[in-house]
């Protein structure tokens, strides 16, 4: 038995209105299902039933549920203001930034990613940001060696600060103050950035 491949899906250029409307509900709905009940829990049929359309709507515009999880979720969260600051400061800048729930929750944005970072699609996608948001921003601007080494290994401490806190909701991290976290571990990382 051969497995078929899911639709190719819909070239957003050619709808007509009507049908940006519907991509538009649709995309708003999963943004929402996914932040409040993560990856896995916000199932096509959910998406659909929010967005006020058949569940085979949802794969005609998208292909597949991935990618309209990539599509819904910011997955650069939106870092690049942060990174734009001085080095100096940068370590405390992070940890700051990503603790700090800001309009949307980073947390059930960071939950949903970490939930469907095993899907290839989804993977190939946190690993294109890595390279994109970080590494290709921050390596020119440091001074040494294994520059580019040293931003994916800050963005790897970014994402066990998130698995601690929004994971595993360690109660040492959980009941410190935001203030200690930045300093302590905002230190820390900027020991990669500025040795």
């Amino acid at each position: 038995m051969t497995k078929t491949s899911p639709p190719a899906p819909v070239d957003e250029s050619r709808l007509r209105p009507a049908g940006r409307a519907t991509r538009t509900a649709i995309v708003d709905a999963a943004r929402s299902l996914f932040a409040e009940r993560g990856f896995e829990a916000a199932s096509v049929r959910a998406i659909a039933a929010e967005a006020g359309v058949d569940p085979a709507m949802v794969i005609r515009h998208f292909g597949s549920k991935e990618a309209l999880f990539l599509r819904a979720i910011d997955t650069s969260i939106g870092i690049g203001a942060v990174l734009d600051g001085p080095l100096e400061s940068l370590g405390r800048r992070l940890v700051s930034y990503f603790i700090e729930s800001g309009p949307i929750s980073r947390r059930g944005t960071y939950l949903a990613l970490a939930q469907a970072a095993h899907h290839p699609q989804v993977r190939d996608e946190m690993v294109r940001i890595t390279a994109e948001a970080y590494i290709a921003p921050l390596a020119p601007r440091l001074e040494g060696e294994h520059r580019e080494l040293r931003v994916a290994l800050l963005v790897a401490q970014v994402g066990g600060l998130l698995s601690m806190l929004y994971q595993q909701e360690d109660p040492s991290l959980t009941s410190a103050g935001t203030t200690a976290i930045v300093e302590l571990y905002g230190d820390a990382m900027q020991q990669l950035l500025t040795p």
